[in-house]
């Protein structure tokens, strides 16, 4: 296998965090599977539901992946004595930017979709004056940062995606002065500490953490190579397959139990960093899988910002009514990237990406240094 943790083994990771928040949000809902119908044999209904709400997983490897990116890029700088002011407001804008050229064409054909499908969306943003602020604060991804209302709930990750960019330099900096060991600790039990209220940044704190660990170690590289004592690959990677499953196993119980409710950045650090190893070890070596999973995660980004415009605002009816718990996911998942393959085409032929560059180098002009920060 690839040693690297390469571009395409984070979209074969991506891959499986999309089909996770599919099914995460087709049956973690308010949604009356008995009126639709939906049948989930072999399984009962709460197994399928306590899955899916194991399913949000989704969210720690995003924000894990995020981080290891990142971490790669501050990496580079910091090495090469270039963490300064300057270069760092350029990678913030940067990301940021690049956040929003992605959002704004969905929120586009959103706005149009609500339009034609479900105008009663729009009463979310009540009337008057405070209808354009509160518009201009959705478009700009920042609805649930200023607990401002939004056209749909699930763009509340947009918010969290700005705080974690801005915040992963001191992060960062901090590993690097104090090390793994404190910083991995204080990112768990300084919020415990100090008795800080279970937001969203304090649950996923530990996986930015995590994820700067293994940029900062080089540790996926490590994990491929590592071999049991007076053991062969083949027999270190069965004894890991298996250790790796019970311990999903665990995380599923986590998840439901006392400690795991009470503790959420401890479920949602251990738990994704559990998935994306397992990943990257076993299912990016299955040959067709590991395409399809790339695919998927190569458009993962157009597909969480609307697939649930499809599932639930726009085609609820629709989307459940192919019966079986499992087929209703799969359409969805085709749904949704179909669209946002059609999404990547008219954007292409409207030279979209050409604008969002255009106006990428111009920021980068008004920040001196800007250049020196490298993509990932």
């Amino acid at each position: 296998m690839n040693l690297q943790f390469s571009k395409k083994d984070t979209n074969i990771v991506k891959g499986v965090a999309i089909i996770a928040m599919l099914f995460h949000h087709c049956y973690v809902t308010g949604v009356k599977f008995k009126a639709h119908g939906v049948s989930f044999a072999p399984f009962s209904r709460d197994t399928v539901v306590t899955l899916a709400l194991w399913s949000k997983v989704c969210v720690g490897i995003f924000v894990f992946l995020s981080a290891y990116g990142i971490a790669l890029s501050l990496k580079r700088l910091y090495d090469n004595r270039q963490y300064g002011r300057e270069t760092l407001s350029w990678l913030v804008i940067r990301r940021i930017w690049k956040i929003l050229g992605s959002f704004w064409p969905v929120f586009v054909l959103a706005v149009l979709g609500c339009a034609i499908w479900a105008p009663e969306s729009f009463s979310v943003y009540k009337g008057g004056f405070s209808r354009l602020v509160y518009v201009v604060i959705d478009f700009l991804g920042l609805a649930h940062l200023f607990d401002t209302p939004t056209l749909l709930g699930t763009w509340w990750y947009l918010s969290l995606a700005f705080v974690e960019v801005m915040l992963l330099p001191l992060l960062y900096w901090l590993y690097r002065r104090c090390g793994a060991f404190v910083t991995i600790a204080l990112s768990y039990l300084l919020p415990m500490a100090l008795s800080l209220e279970e937001t969203n940044l304090v649950r996923y704190l530990p996986a930015m953490v995590l994820g700067i660990w293994f940029a900062e170690e080089d540790l996926f590289p490590r994990l491929a190579a590592w071999r049991l004592p007076r053991m062969g690959e083949a027999v270190t990677r069965v004894i890991e397959l298996i250790v790796l499953a019970v311990c999903l196993a665990g995380t599923v119980w986590l998840k439901t139990s006392a400690f795991g409710k009470a503790h959420l950045s401890i479920t949602d650090s251990v738990t994704p960093l559990l998935v994306i190893v397992f990943t990257y070890l076993f299912l990016a070596g299955i040959p067709l899988l590991k395409e399809v999973l790339a695919l998927l995660g190569k458009y993962s980004m157009n597909m969480f910002l609307f697939h649930n415009f499809i599932r639930a605002r726009w085609f609820e009816d629709f989307s459940y009514s192919f019966r079986f718990w499992w087929l209703i996911v799969l359409v969805l998942l085709l749904d949704s990237f179909v669209f946002s393959v059609a999404l990547e085409w008219v954007k292409k032929a409207l030279r979209y990406d050409r604008l969002t560059a255009a106006v990428e180098t111009r920021l980068q002009s008004l920040t001196a240094g800007g250049g020196r920060e490298k993509e990932v």
